[in-house]
């Protein structure tokens, strides 16, 4: 039954409403699908630009593979090797000086040896101390005094770091060449 207002007739205002409902419904349903079609378009631009990444399994499996061959090395020797070359060298490098002193010993004008020009006192003795460990080497005494021991005997006042502790002590020379060095550490000097 119609509704009745002073006399008039009202038409029913449920059709209109119903169209409104149906075109908002019609239009939330196209913007959803629209913003679907959206993110399903930028998920693929993700997954384009990601497909490069998956290089990254065969270099994870490259570097598990480095690894499980490194683990076969033993590191403990090598370290022993090399710490055994090192003092090889030093050994070899102090049979050197001492053959090099020898040869300026021997070294006459008349024999069959190129007479090489003798280094310093001050350079045997340093290069003495390097061959044996040293670092840092400075000689105390006055370096006229240690040129004056060249053909004499006598002793030089020495200091050297070894393994960063500061040492200090003497060579002793004898015929301008080195009898004995004897350097200990500074710090047992000290109660």
């Amino acid at each position: 039954m119609p509704l009745q207002d002073s006399g008039t007739t009202l038409a029913p205002w449920w059709p209109e409403a119903l169209l409104w409902l149906g075109l908002g419904l019609v239009l939330l349903v196209a913007a959803g699908l629209g913003l679907l079609w959206l993110v399903h378009a930028r998920l693929e631009r993700l997954a384009a630009g990601l497909a490069p990444l998956g290089a990254l399994a065969e270099l994870e499996r490259s570097v598990r593979a480095a690894l499980a061959e490194r683990d076969g090395a033993d590191l403990r020797r090598i370290e022993h090797l090399l710490i055994e070359l090192r003092d090889g060298g030093r050994r070899l490098e102090e049979q050197l000086l001492r053959l090099a002193e020898a040869r300026s010993a021997l070294a006459e004008p008349g024999t069959a040896l190129v007479p090489v020009a003798p280094a310093s006192v001050a350079e045997r003795i340093q290069n003495r101390l390097y061959a044996l460990g040293y670092e840092r080497v400075e000689l105390v005494t006055p370096a006229a005094e240690v040129e004056a021991l060249a053909q004499g005997a006598g002793e030089v006042r020495v200091e050297a770091r070894r393994e960063g502790a500061l040492c200090k002590g003497r060579v002793r020379l004898r015929a301008g060449r080195i009898e004995a060095v004897q350097l200990e550490p500074a710090y047992p000097i000290f109660p």
